[in-house]
């Protein structure tokens, strides 16, 4: 069990909150990161489809025999490997700093072969498989840490205490004055 998940009941409502509110800054990032990817991966399909379009129209041999056995051997491969999406992924890893690097690397692709193209699209493929299981766990946290707070709020609420303080309502104020800082964390009551 992941030491976060043991620790929920020690937290503060606004540890709690905190946390929330820092999983859900990591999940734009990895959704950012994501959609860079698909982008970049629609890219690279569209170019090899030109080609094999291309190729058509001239009369040439759109997928030789070549293809086919590269793509036997991916299907293989795919199916003995059954480790986890994502198992090279660790916690905590700067996504948003991997996200910068994928954006300066972006090759041309007139200058990529076919095989070239097609170990790109592979490769891009599985980073994004791995990126979504992350952000898929994400999810699964963000709803644990969400569930207990609203356990929390019902609780208190079937105690007859408040379950909107004094300091909720000047918090929202301030967001819907436009005064608070973006991404500042919510402060602890004391």
């Amino acid at each position: 069990m992941d030491e976060w998940v043991s620790d929920i009941g020690s937290m503060s409502d606004a540890e709690l909150k905190g946390l929330i509110g820092e999983l859900a800054t990591n999940e734009q990032d990895i959704s950012y990161n994501r959609r860079i990817l698909h982008g970049k991966i629609d890219l690279l399909r569209a170019e090899l489809v030109n080609r094999l379009r291309s190729r058509h129209e001239e009369g040439k041999e759109a997928i030789t025999d070549a293809d086919v056995a590269q793509l036997t051997d991916l299907i293989t491969a795919a199916a003995a490997d059954d480790t986890a999406p994502g198992a090279q992924l660790a916690d905590g890893d700067d996504f948003s700093a991997k996200g910068a690097t994928q954006m300066e690397t972006f090759p041309d692709l007139g200058t990529l072969t076919d095989p070239q193209l097609k170990d790109l699209i592979r490769t891009l493929t599985d980073e994004e498989r791995e990126i979504s299981y992350q952000r898929r766990i994400l999810h699964g946290k963000i709803d644990i840490l969400r569930a207990e707070l609203v356990n929390r709020m019902r609780t208190q609420r079937e105690e007859g205490e408040a379950t909107i303080t004094g300091e909720d309502i000047e918090q929202l104020t301030e967001i819907l004055s436009g005064r608070a800082a973006k991404g500042a964390a919510p402060a602890e009551s004391e």
